[in-house]
């Protein structure tokens, strides 16, 4: 087993989850990211963004972001409302999101 503690304000994470009223509402939604983030991730260097979606309830996604830098927050919202919310608002999803900031890894070997 390794453990890896992260430098302090060195590495964050913002994590949105979103249950639609139905599987393809969600498909959709995560074609929507697929499709518009990577005109827009430049402007988070060194950012990293993972989509995940339930087993059990396939209606169910996330959004994970790994960010190198606390003010990228800002800019991960920023971006989000211009092209992201207003198309998961009109499909009105329960929605989580928590802002973290990574304290340490453990991993198996």
């Amino acid at each position: 087993m390794e453990w890896e503690e992260f430098e302090t304000k060195h590495r964050f994470r913002r994590v949105i989850t979103n249950t639609f009223a139905s599987n393809e509402d969600c498909e959709m939604f995560i074609m929507v990211l697929k499709q518009q983030w990577p005109k827009y991730i430049h402007k988070l260097p060194d950012s990293e963004l993972e989509i995940t979606r339930s087993i059990a309830s396939p209606n169910i996604m996330s959004a994970i972001w790994t960010l190198k830098d606390h003010k990228h927050f800002d800019v991960l919202e920023k971006i989000g409302n211009e092209i992201i919310y207003p198309y998961r608002n009109k499909l009105s999803p329960k929605s989580t999101s928590i802002k973290t900031k990574s304290l340490c890894k453990i991993s198996g070997s």
